[in-house]
């Protein structure tokens, strides 16, 4: 095994826990064989595989008892069987001891994360029942995490909490039979596309240290707490995690822990009850520590953007050093941070050269907040990311046979071309960006980590053929006939401007063809438009192969009329580039033959 009984190792984990404790910078450094540090939402890990292929996360705090921690010293079936005991509640948590390690065992917490399944309408949540979502492990541990290290608020306040010591990953799938997960998408005709609906199906278990005691609940019915005692410290409890700028939705005198003594009392500190806050799955940040941390991911968002579209970022500037999950490469002309997204198993490409932009796009980030669907005929979906920032998500048809037959004689064209990769889409969006053609912006590429059922009716195996040179970070091709793709881009509002960043909006642009059911444009200017956007790429040299009403975006201003420019004609932008056939395509595979 990794840490097996490493003296070495030993030491060193214990080293990293007192240098944690004592607030100086860790590094982590002399990691056994096939263990990397990497960093998921602000939070370090050493990362190793067992050998039956699950994954073990181990936080700086957890890395001090690697050797407890290893899946065969608690997860073990007859072991985790025989020594669990259930905790009360609605999610699947247990209490295990590990088996001992030169003798001395771990009382651990094994949590089963519910991250994408149905919050039940019998949790006692106090705000937003309807729209509030379990954070996924990461989130978890990354909120536990500034919670623990208490950096906003009164500096004299810290809350205590359990431990978090580790996100494992069992080799074995679960069957969408055993999960109540994305229940919305799944209801929404995506049979097309299994693997997008079922993507974060990965079984996550988080482990914290047992924190001992009895909750504030059992202290009253041992007869150490009133009932208003009780929901007094709980009342307490959710003061001070709220002016340390959290609030946990289902809070209750069960999520309170306090330590009876021997003597039939409670321990104390300075005469009030000492107390310890567990069970984290709904606990977000309050607003006004949300605002003042959205400012500051607002200010690098615009800033990275603005540097791609000015196209002057920090090409020429030597990179950050990259975590072992990230790496930069270049897939068609376009720089891209890529890299294994933890919480999937999948993997991801961000537009550009600065991994801080990385964890923007995690799929944790907009997978699970409520979707619109925008189109009916494809899986197109708004969203406003728990970053606060409005994106547009897209399934890649790249592979499938187009319509051709319902496409006329266009048809012919449109087959023998077949869809574009999603790297293409990103390409061609950054190309015309390039020459003043108006396209929505391209973001991301999210690689599911499911396996799709493409495979099975491939149609035009052409486009992975083209990009059998282009390797991910898992050494594979970048784009494989069984997986499935999403292109992520920017909800487009209008050109881009300051003000368009300040606040997320729904509706603030429509297809030409919505606008001419909502009246904006009658029939006539409709076919203008088109023809116009038609002229604006003819005029770059690229075949629209189909060019739709339903793929030209006109801006609305606040007026809810049409943005217009100064000679009177609407504000378009171009928002499906599937179609897209570029008279430089061969240039982006060889960035020396481009003429620019």
């Amino acid at each position: 095994m990794p840490f097996g009984s490493s003296n070495e190792h030993a030491a060193q984990a214990r080293k990293v826990a007192g240098e944690r404790a004592s607030g100086t910078s860790v590094a982590i450094g002399d990691l056994p064989d096939n263990a990397n540090l990497i960093k998921v939402l602000g939070v370090n890990y050493v990362h190793t595989v067992d050998e039956d292929g699950g994954d073990l996360y181990l936080t700086t705090v957890g890395y001090r008892y690697a050797e407890h921690l290893q899946p065969e010293n608690w997860y073990e079936f007859s072991w985790f069987k025989a020594k669990r005991e259930r905790l009360p509640g609605t999610a699947t948590v247990y209490a295990v001891p590990t088996k001992p390690i030169r003798g001395e065992s771990l009382k651990l917490v094994v949590k089963y994360s519910r991250v994408g399944e149905k919050v039940l309408m019998d949790t006692d949540v106090l705000e937003n029942l309807m729209s509030c979502e379990f954070n996924g492990p990461f989130e978890e541990f990354g909120l536990v995490e500034e919670l623990r290290h208490g950096h906003y608020g009164p500096a004299d306040l810290q809350v205590r909490t359990q431990l978090p010591l580790a996100v494992y990953v069992p080799p074995e799938k679960i069957q969408p039979s055993q999960s109540g997960r994305f229940q919305w998408r799944i209801a929404q005709k995506v049979d097309q596309h299994p693997g997008v609906a079922l993507d974060i199906l990965r079984q996550h278990i988080v482990v914290y240290r047992w924190l001992p005691g009895v909750d504030a609940w059992q202290a009253h019915e041992m007869g150490l707490l009133t009932e208003a005692q009780a929901r007094a410290l709980n009342d307490r409890a959710t003061s001070d995690m709220h002016d340390k700028g959290f609030k946990v939705l289902d809070m209750k005198p069960q999520h309170v822990i306090v330590e009876p003594t021997e003597s039939g009392d409670l321990v104390r500190e300075d005469e009030a009850i000492r107390y310890g806050v567990i069970d984290f799955e709904l606990m977000e940040r309050t607003d006004a520590y949300w605002e003042e941390i959205e400012s500051a991911q607002k200010m690098t968002y615009r800033r990275r953007t603005a540097e791609l579209l000015a196209g002057d970022g920090p090409i020429d500037r030597d990179p950050e050093p990259l975590p072992a999950n990230l790496t930069t490469t270049n897939v068609r002309n376009v720089n891209y941070v890529h890299g294994r997204v933890e919480s999937t198993g999948s993997l991801l490409w961000v537009v550009g050269n600065e991994p801080d932009l990385f964890e923007f796009y995690l799929p944790e980030r907009w997978r699970t907040t409520p979707q619109i669907r925008l189109r009916e005929d494809h899986e197109t979906y708004f969203t406003t990311s728990k970053d606060n920032i409005p994106l547009v998500w897209k399934v890649s048809r790249v592979g499938e046979p187009p319509a051709s037959a319902a496409f006329g004689v266009e048809g012919f064209q449109v087959l023998a071309h077949g869809f574009n990769s999603p790297f293409e889409e990103v390409a061609a969006g950054w190309w015309l960006i390039g020459r003043g053609v108006p396209t929505i912006l391209p973001r991301a590429i999210y690689r599911t980590g499911h396996r799709s059922q493409l495979d099975e009716s491939l149609f035009d195996p052409s486009r992975y053929k083209s990009h059998e040179s282009f390797r991910a970070i898992d050494g594979k091709p970048v784009l494989e006939a069984h997986r499935n793709y999403i292109t992520i881009w920017d909800e487009w509002n209008g050109p881009e401007t300051p003000e368009a960043w300040e606040e997320a909006s729904v509706g603030r642009s429509l297809n030409v063809a919505q606008a001419v059911e909502r009246d904006l444009l009658d029939n006539r200017e409709a076919a203008d438009v088109v023809n116009a956007f038609g002229d604006r790429l003819a005029d770059v040299g690229v075949t629209a192969m189909r060019l739709l009403p339903e793929h030209i975006l006109l801006a609305i201003n606040a007026e809810s009329e049409l943005a217009r420019d100064a000679a009177g004609a609407p504000l378009a932008c171009l928002c499906t580039l599937k179609y897209l056939k570029l008279p430089s395509l061969d240039t982006l595979l060889n960035p020396d033959l481009s003429e620019d």
